[in-house]
This record gives C-alpha cells, structure tokens and sequence, in this order.
C-alpha cells in the first residue's frame, strides 16, 4: 500500500511541497491543522536516522496521502516530518500528543534551528509506563519552542496493528482540559460496565444459569478492550508488561467476539431452536480462537488485521441469529436484537475506519464505539431480563393450570366431606346400617387424602396415580349416593345425590351370580372393580411400606360390581390394617363354572375361631385391639353383603402363616352357594407368584 501510495502521489510531490509551508502555532492545533503542513516517507530496511533529516542535503519527503497518517498494515517504520514556527507572544511550552496508547516503536524529535538534536521520546515494546515523560494514558511528548523561534518535528514509528494514528500539537492548558474530558468520559463508561458485571455475577451466584456467566465474561471483554484502547490498563492494570500490552487488543478483542458467540447460543438456544445457526456461530468462535493460534508467534501484524475483520463477521452472525429467532420469539428475544443491531455500529466504524481512513466530524470514533457498546451490553441485559420475565410468566400460567386441577379434585373432596358428614348425622338415625357406611368409607376416604398428599408434593416427592384417585372418589360417590338416597325415602331432606354421582354410571344396588346381567350397563366387570380397589388403596399400602400386588388368573365377567366392591375393599383395608409387613395379593382365580376371589396377606392369621369370632358384629379379637384402631364392623359388614348377593365366605385353615379369606361367586345359571366354604390346602391357597 506504501509503494502505491507513493506512486500515486509521486507526479505531485514537488507541487505539493512546494507550496507546503511549516505550521504557524497560535495555540492549540488539531489533526485537521496538521495534516496539511505533514510530510512523510516509508523506510522499508529501518535503515534511517533523524541526522538524516538535517543539512545541506536531507532525504525528500512528500506529503501525507490524506489527512490523517494512514500508511494501512505496514512492516516499514514511518517517518513524518513537521515544520513549526511559534508566533504566540507568550507560550514557550508545547506538548505533542499521539492519540494512541501504545505502538511497538515511537521516537519523537525536536531540531532546532541551528541543526541540534532534542530526543522528546522514545518508546519501544519493552518500555515501561514509567518510562513515559508525562503520566498520561496515550504517548505525549513535551516540548520547548519559544515565542519567534522555528524547529522541526521528526516523528519516527512502527505497529503491528495499523498504521493509522491521530496526532496534534497542545498547550498546557489544553492538554489538561482534553485530558480531563477524556478521563471522566471513561471513568463514566467503565462505572457502568463494572454495575452491569457486578449485578451479572450476582444473578451468576444465585441462579446458577450459565447465559449470565456468559454475559458478565462477554462484558468483562468488553470493558478490558476499552481500558486497553483508553490506555489506562496499561497506566494501571499492567504498566511494567509492555509486551502484553502490545498484544492486549488482541487477548480483549478476541474475548469480546469469542463470548458475544457464547452469549449468542447460550441466549438463544440455538442448539435446540435453530441448528444451522448454531453451527455457524460455534464456527466463527472457534475461528477466532484458530486465527489467534496460528498468528500469534508467526505474524501478529495479520492476526491483527484479520481479527478487525472478524469483528464484523462476529456481529453480524450474532445479529443474524437474533432476526431468525424474531421470527417466532421476538418478544423473548427482541432486546437481543435490539443489542446486535446496536452492535453494528462499532463493528462499521472500526471497519469504515481502518479500512477506509473514515472519521466521524460530530464524535470520534472511540467515543461512538463506547456509546454503541454501552447500549450493547445494556439491550443483552435487558434481554436476559426479558426472557427470565417471559420465562416467568410461563410458569406462573403452568402453575395456575396446576392449580385449577387441584382446585377441582380439592372441591370433589369437600364435596364428599361435606357428604360425609351428612351421612354422619344420618347414622344416629339409622344406627347400625349407617355404621355400615361409615366403616366402608373411613379406609378410602384415607387412602384418597394420602394420594392427594403425594400430589401435593408432601410425600418426600413421590407423586400420586390419577387411578388411585379416580377409584377412591368413585367409590365414595357411589356409597354416599346410596345412602343419601335411602334417606331421602323416609324424611323430606333433599339429598346431594345428583351433585357427587359421576356422568353415566347408575348407582342401582344388584346382586346376582357372574357372568349374568346382574351388572349394570356401563359399569366395571370383574377386573374393573379389582383393579379400582388395587388403585384405592395403592397409597395406604405403599405408605406402609407393604407390596400390594393384583393377580387376576381367570377371565374377565360381569358382575354386582358395586357390592362386590364394598366386600373386597373391606377385606383389603383389613388386610394392609393389620399386616405390619410383608405383602397383600388380591387375587381372581375360576372356580369351576364360578369365579374365586381372594385376598391374601403376611398377618397374624385369621381361621378357625378367631375367623368366626371377627364375623360377629362390633366385636375384635383381644390381640387386633394394640395394633391398630378398628370398630368391629368390617367382617360383619363383609357377611352381610355376601349373603344378600348368595355368595359364599371362608377362611382357608391350610395357611402357616397370614390371612386368606375367600369369596366364592356361582356361575350364571347355577345355583345359590350355601354352606361354609370347605377347608383347602396350602397348596391350593398359597401366595401366587406375581410378576
């Protein structure tokens, strides 16, 4: 670029330095001012010295291509030469200010009038910041030139980045007040970016979601990157590493774009919402990192001009990514869009300003960038913001709809509490039959409010089956619509029967032999109502820590399902009552033309005596009496019902150990069982095998 430049402006060289004078100082003189009285040559070999520059015969120059020196990625070191004359009446003290913080070589000089040699500075990539003649951020040389007298500024520089700097000439005064515009600008900026990372690192901790960590290191970059081009990492945070600060730009400039990417996926979840995308944006961070890799040791001056333009690749990508998640998220992601687009603007004017020479007039180019990062980093956060706002709301809707479904199980269950306590007032009237009712519903009534624990999460997290809700509530409908019916038949109480009875299943008490249409239409055959009662007291067994297993070995028929159920739930309910451990089977074998039920446990037994004692009513045998709270009903109740249905009743005597009480149903067309059930064996009434 050198070569052509100096192609290109050789046919103008001595017009133009002929009628290219030295700078007139009346104060303070900005880049504007000083390009035009600038003149310059590329020393490809570093084969110059500032002795060159004076005498008889000293080496040409040519003006500046433009108003800024601007050589592009150059390995020649640049020599820029500037006339001054002082025609101030009372300023002797001057300052040359180089608007950048480092390069890897800078020499200013100052000839006076009379041939002599002044070194102002010299600074080169192992030069601490101490060895700075004034404490300043970027590189200021300080200079004397009295009123009327005239010298010659020599400027001698290399970088590994671009060659492009900002220069002028200060007064004291001058100086100090650009110095301090320019300080509280970025302590402003750096104030904020630090509240926005503490705040990230907070929500870090106590969120433990890895988009925060990713923003707060994303502005972590961010904020290194502007405090190494400010200068003041290098006067503060590493001042004796000159050599890190020559590649400084490279270590923020690259984490910047690196967890912007992360920033990017993580945000957006494109691993799961947008896979190409994603593969894009893993692609451009692990080329960052390859770029720096390769570069870093062979050619840093590439890796520098390469990563100026990932930038723009990285921020589009982002931005890309942002748009294409818009079009079926944009209230999730919106502020995230909002930040890329905003990032667009420091990736252009570092784009326009290194590869164009593009200035801005209204703001420089680094105050632009700062604003447009601010707003960057802002938008991200607000976008972390909104989403976990979004994400929110979600939830509360999800809980809601939780709510309303409890909601409704809970109004069934004071619906049948309600019930329950009329049937209660009921049985002072109605004596031992409610009594009856009462014994049948107190055992579902707890297995429903121990499901309903588990649904509301205060079982040590076990959650409850739908099924053994649904049986314990189906039953208990049925039951207390029963007996409100047959209260309505001898007072003028209006009955609830309507409110608790579920949509089409008829509550008709029948009896009858299997197989016949002693069942209702639509009402549950033999496996149904085994299975319901399995359901209803899965809870109360599990709660005890007893294994309550079903074996149906016999086809499925119609049955009286709803005595059945009253019979079978009572045997059950003993059963899991007084079994301290072990297991309950319930179990449907054939029976010659009939069925077999039977419900078998790991008790202290129940035959002979003891059986035909616990038939009677309200009465317990002496040993059940410290194990568990009982009326004396159940067995009782159980007798009933079977005899009214023509069914038979047993024990099995041939058990070693635990209960087995059978129910024997006839078939259709057979007829009514009478007499005890006679004694089996072990081996015909063993636990069967379950699976």
């Amino acid at each position: 670029m050198v070569v052509l430049t100096f192609v290109m402006t050789l046919p103008l060289a001595s017009s133009l330095a002929a009628g290219r004078g030295p700078l007139i100082l009346t104060g303070p003189a900005n880049i504007d001012v000083l390009g035009s009285h600038f003149e310059f040559i590329a020393d490809p070999d570093w084969q110059l010295k500032v002795e060159d520059f004076i005498g008889n015969s000293p080496v040409a120059t040519m003006p500046i291509p433009g108003p800024i020196p601007d050589f592009g990625y150059t390995k020649a070191k640049i020599w820029l030469r500037l006339g001054l004359v002082n025609r101030t009446a009372d300023v002797d003290a001057w300052r040359f200010f180089v608007h950048a913080n480092f390069t890897q070589q800078v020499t200013i000089s100052l000839i006076g009038a009379d041939g002599t040699v002044a070194t102002l500075l010299d600074l080169t990539e192992d030069t601490p910041f101490s060895a700075r003649p004034i404490e300043s951020p970027q590189m200021v040389a300080p200079f004397n030139l009295a009123p009327g007298q005239a010298a010659t500024l020599i400027v001698a520089y290399y970088s590994q980045g671009a060659s492009r700097l900002s220069m002028s000439v200060e007064t004291p005064e001058s100086f100090a007040a650009r110095t301090r515009a320019s300080e509280a600008k970025s302590y402003a900026f750096y104030g904020m970016m630090l509240v926005m990372i503490t705040l990230a690192s907070l929500a870090l901790v106590a969120l433990r979601q890895p988009v925060f960590a990713a923003y707060a290191t994303y502005l972590l970059f961010v904020l290194m990157y502007v405090a190494h081009a400010d200068g003041t990492a290098f006067q503060y945070i590493w001042p004796e590493f000159p050599r890190f600060n020559s590649m400084a730009s490279v270590v923020a400039g690259s984490g910047v774009m690196v967890f912007a990417g992360l920033f990017a996926i993580t945000f957006l979840q494109t691993a799961r919402y947008h896979p190409i995308m994603h593969r894009v944006l893993q692609a451009v961070v692990i080329s960052v990192l390859a770029i720096d890799v390769i570069l870093w040791s062979t050619d840093p001056q590439l890796l520098k001009r390469l990563l100026v333009g990932m930038i723009s690749v990285s921020t589009f990508c982002n931005l890309t990514a942002g748009l294409i998640a818009a079009r079926t998220r944009f209230r999730e992601v919106r502020f995230y869009v909002f930040a890329w687009f905003a990032g667009l603007i420091p990736a252009t004017l570092f784009t326009a300003r290194y590869s164009f020479g593009f200035e801005p007039t209204i703001i420089t180019t680094y105050d632009a960038i700062r604003l447009a990062l601010l707003f960057d980093a802002m938008m991200m956060g607000l976008a972390i913001f909104d989403r976990y706002n979004h994400l929110r709301q979600s939830a509360m809707e999800e809980t809601l709809a939780h709510a309303q479904r409890n909601l409704a199980l809970s109004q069934r269950l004071a619906s049948l509490e309600e019930s329950y306590q009329q049937v209660t007032v009921d049985a002072r009237q109605r004596e031992e039959n409610v009594k009856d009712t009462v014994h049948d519903l107190r055992q579902p009534m707890h297995a429903l409010r121990l499901s309903l624990r588990q649904m509301f999460g205060t079982q040590g997290g076990k959650t409850a089956d739908i099924g053994q809700l649904e049986s314990a509530l189906g039953y208990m409908e049925r039951l207390v619509a029963e007996r409100l019916a047959d209260r309505a038949q001898i007072g003028p109480e209006t009955t609830m029967q309507a409110s608790v009875m579920p949509v089409g299943v008829s509550y008709r008490t029948t009896t009858g032999a299997v197989g016949t249409s002693g069942g209702e239409a639509g009402e549950p055959g033999l496996h149904g109502v085994l299975r319901g009662i399995a359901d209803m007291f899965a809870s109360e067994a599990t709660d005890k820590g007893l294994d309550l297993k079903l074996v149906l070995a016999a086809p499925d028929a119609s049955v009286a399902a709803y005595p059945l159920m009253r019979v079978v739930a009572n045997l059950v309910s003993n059963a899991i009552k007084y079994t301290p451990s072990g297991r309950v089977v319930i179990a449907l074998r054939k029976h010659g033309l009939g069925h077999r039920i039977e419900v078998h446990d790991t008790g202290p037994g129940l035959n002979g005596t003891a059986f035909e004692q616990a038939l009677m009513r309200n009465r317990r045998l002496e040993r059940d009496q410290v194990v568990a709270d009982g009326s004396g009903l159940g067995l009782s109740v159980v007798k009933e019902i079977v005899e009214a249905n023509n069914w038979r009743l047993g024990s099995c005597a041939g058990r070693r150990t635990g209960a087995s009480i059978v129910i024997e149903l006839p078939a259709a067309g057979s007829e009514p069982l009478s007499g005890d059930i006679p004694r089996a064996n072990s081996q015909t009434l063993m636990l069967p095998k379950t699976h």
